[in-house]
């Protein structure tokens, strides 16, 4: 185990690779000069080792240590930033907030970022109702014969104990009316998002939600849901709270990694999506985010098109979009994988959100930061 990192001196490297980061700086300028014109007010980007910004809001994680299968280790451009024992690319635009869209949006445009420096405080656990309805990602037209189970998240992002007993949508249940129909996949009408009820899922815990195909198919792709935590001043006397899971369709992760560049999804590894949200629950565009593990090709970026959401190769230096989604795909499977995200407010760049998940063979680990959590001190 390498000794914790200090904030002063973890940017530090030799002349040969700071001389190496300029090089390589210098043919790759082009492509990061030119911020998207949604993200906001474009911020300087350093291309070099030395000019990396020190990262604020990470006090709680600050004594880290790099994992022994961390990859890389030491800054090399463009990732710059040592994001919780994470080197990330830096953000090259201000983070702003999302407005007009279906989900995790607000007409408010002020972020809200207190949690990032004094995050809730961790209430007593105790057992209550998810409602809601199954939603889809992007295809599938109705969610009938989606198997939903709730775990506690363990140690380093393993899948802890099963909490309640699983439940399955049939094509018989109740769905959200009116239908749906702002997804471009959706049928003449709308689609179908299906009725569930799940009881016995504990507040106040750091929970893992999984969907999958009940019938062991093919039609859902297994999807394991992390950071998913439900307060107790979230819940109304009647210890029912509403939530609505998500559904992957199969044929969705193969044509995300065609878009992200061509790639083949291995059944062996796993897929990595997510969102980047603000303290207030409402996506953030600007936000760069990286792994402290090795993944196939860039952690890619998400394009505006809510209703087909695809990956956009045009934000790589960018970041997310106001959908705030991003993903990264063929990550090793049962091992711990430390997620990061950050941006730039006001000029200082900071992290807004840091979780570790673990993969799966042939599914997607989903991840939205949500800020500092309780637990996170």
């Amino acid at each position: 185990m390498k000794a914790p990192v200090s904030r002063v001196s973890r940017f530090l490297v030799s002349g040969f690779a700071a001389l190496a980061g300029l090089m390589l700086a210098v043919g790759c300028s082009s492509s990061n000069s030119a911020p998207l014109a949604d993200a906001g007010t474009a911020t300087t980007t350093s291309t070099t080792c030395e000019g990396a910004p020190d990262l604020a809001k990470d006090d709680y994680c600050a004594s880290c240590s790099f994992a022994a299968n961390a990859s890389p280790t030491t800054c090399k451009v463009p990732r710059t930033i040592n994001a919780c024992c994470a080197f990330v690319q830096p953000p090259s635009q201000e983070v702003v907030r999302s407005t007009g869209l279906y989900r995790y949006s607000s007409n408010d445009p002020a972020l809200q970022l207190g949690c990032l420096d004094t995050p809730a405080a961790l209430g007593t656990p105790k057992p209550i109702t998810l409602t809601g309805f199954v939603r889809l990602f992007s295809s599938g037209n109705d969610s009938a014969g989606v198997k939903i189970e709730v775990f506690k998240e363990g140690t380093d992002g393993a899948l802890g104990d099963l909490v309640g007993t699983p439940v399955t949508t049939t094509d018989s249940d109740a769905f959200l009316q009116p239908k749906p129909d702002w997804l471009k996949k959706c049928p003449a009408g709308g689609c179908t998002f299906r009725a569930f009820k799940y009881e016995g899922v504990p507040t106040e815990t750091p929970l893992i939600v999984k969907t999958s195909d009940a019938k062991g198919g093919t039609d859902w792709s297994p999807l394991y849901d992390y950071n998913v935590f439900f307060s107790n001043d979230q819940v109304g006397a009647s210890n029912e709270f509403s939530y609505e899971p998500q559904a992957v369709a199969a044929t969705d992760i193969n044509t995300v990694a065609s878009a992200a560049g061509g790639f083949t999804v291995r059944p062996d590894k796993g897929v990595l999506a997510g969102e980047v949200h603000d303290c207030g629950d409402v996506r953030v565009s600007g936000a760069m985010v990286d792994t402290d593990t090795a993944h196939e090709g860039d952690v890619f970026y998400f394009g505006e098109n809510e209703a087909d959401p695809l990956p956009d190769r045009q934000r790589a230096s960018a970041g997310t979009s106001r959908l705030g989604l991003f993903g990264t795909l063929n990550i090793p499977t049962g091992t711990p994988i430390r997620v990061r995200a950050i941006g730039t407010v006001n000029g200082q760049t900071m992290l807004l959100g840091s979780h570790t998940v673990q993969a799966f063979p042939g599914a997607v680990t989903a991840l939205s930061f949500r800020g500092r959590r309780p637990w996170q001190k």
